[in-house]
């Protein structure tokens, strides 16, 4: 299954390249500054990508699959960007290109990227209308810093950019937080309800309530032992688990009703030493309920049953310590 990320990373891409002729075509820039920038953001995005294995070596050795699924997280992006700024640094210096011709192309150029990443964002997060108008916010700057010669003037947008995301994200946190407190009594699957309550068998046989977990933050798992990132995601829950399994648990159900049989799953799990228990939706019920459409998908519920975030595509063991330990 395609996940969110891949599709970012596509998009970027994408515009990565149709902003290189709106530099040389509209904006007037040199080729050589529009290499500059497109080959800086492509370096960066490889070794943000790549940053994972410098993270955990080990388990890219174990499965090399999980290069594609995970990053390095916050330092993949710091490696990232000091690559970057280096590259560029040095570029534009060998090529004998002003700073300040730079910033004039590379600003709108950035609110461009901006637009891709909160189009994105809100893509996962419809319902929340501060997300789209940060969007319309970065259109809007991103038109007009094509239109500014000023370096000053350019710095002046960049500043005034960021302190209204930084607003509107504020105030769509506490609204947020608002509405999840007026839903609390509210059983279903949206973000601030109550998780629904199921009961099924365990691969060991017996039975598991997810109410039973009341008083633990609890990460709720679709996946299936046939799914290429269920597999790389697997390692990395158990060892979460093994860190944090008295504080969080992990509820996995299985989607057993598109498994071959029972066998597939055990030999998997046995094969990956995961040792939190294993539920199985033999009639595929559960996943159903939770409109499960594509796997993995996670939700995070907290210590009193209520769902505070969900998440489709694999979660490594970073972005869970990110995600629900801050929960």
């Amino acid at each position: 299954m395609i996940q969110g990320e891949s599709l970012l990373l596509v998009a970027s891409l994408v515009m990565t390249y149709l902003f290189f002729y709106y530099g040389v075509f509209v904006l007037k820039a040199e080729r050589r500054m529009m290499d500059v920038i497109f080959n800086s953001f492509i370096y960066g995005l490889v070794i943000w990508k790549l940053s994972y294995g410098i993270v955990h070596p080990n388990m890219v050795l174990e499965n090399p699959l999980t290069l594609l699924y995970f990053n390095g997280g916050v330092v993949g992006l710091v490696l990232a960007a000091v690559f970057i700024v280096f590259y560029t640094y040095w570029h534009l210096k060998k090529e004998h290109i002003s700073f300040d011709t730079y910033i004039r192309v590379a600003t709108p150029i950035y609110f461009g990227y901006w637009i891709v990443f909160l189009l994105w964002k809100g893509s996962g997060f419809p319902e929340d209308r501060f997300i789209w108008l940060q969007a319309v916010v970065a259109v809007v700057f991103f038109i007009v810093s094509s239109r500014m010669k000023t370096t000053r003037k350019l710095w002046q947008l960049f500043i005034s950019f960021h302190i209204l995301v930084f607003i509107f994200s504020s105030i769509s946190d506490m609204t947020k937080e608002a509405t999840s407190q007026q839903a609390i009594s509210n059983i279903g699957i949206d973000v601030g309800e109550i998780a629904p309550d199921f009961e099924l068998m365990t691969l060991k046989g017996k039975k598991m309530k997810l109410s039973q977990f009341r008083g633990k933050k609890v990460i709720l798992n679709f996946w299936a032992s046939w799914c290429p990132p269920c597999r790389a995601e697997m390692p990395e829950m158990q060892r979460f688990y093994e860190q944090y399994g008295q504080h969080v648990a992990i509820v996995a159900v299985n989607l057993t009703n598109k498994e071959k049989n029972h066998q597939a799953v055990e030999t998997f799990i046995n094969e990956k030493g995961v040792s939190f228990d294993i539920m199985l939706d033999e009639q595929g019920t559960v996943s159903k309920k939770y409109e499960v459409i594509t796997i993995p998908t996670s939700y995070i519920i907290d210590e009193q049953g209520v769902i505070r975030s969900k998440h489709v595509g694999p979660l490594s063991y970073d972005m869970m310590k990110r995600t629900v330990l801050s929960e």
